[in-house]
């Protein structure tokens, strides 16, 4: 899936398919708005959104032997963060 022109979700078909329903729903709960301000801000809300997956959102493969696997531009970005910010927060 592209969104804004990035491919995002690349061979996860279940998550492609949340994001389109996602970007759906939130186009349509917004379709009344008429004042250009207020689209403006939506839009912008999109593309810091779009942001966010792009540089957040880490894709990772499960392998065989239970290590996941992910890309070399990822893991790069993995080892710039903070090392208390490269583990999502535990599940309670």
């Amino acid at each position: 899936m592209r969104l804004f022109g990035v491919a995002a979700f690349t061979g996860d078909p279940p998550a492609i398919a949340a994001a389109r329903r996602e970007l759906k729903n939130a186009f349509s709960a917004n379709r009344h708005l008429t004042d250009r301000r207020e689209i403006n801000e939506k839009l912008a809300e999109a593309v810091e959104a779009n942001e966010f997956v792009r540089h957040n959102v880490v894709q990772a493969v499960k392998k065989d032997c239970g290590a996941y696997e992910i890309s070399p531009e990822k893991a790069q970005q993995l080892r710039e963060l903070p090392p208390d910010q490269r583990r999502p927060p535990a599940r309670s």
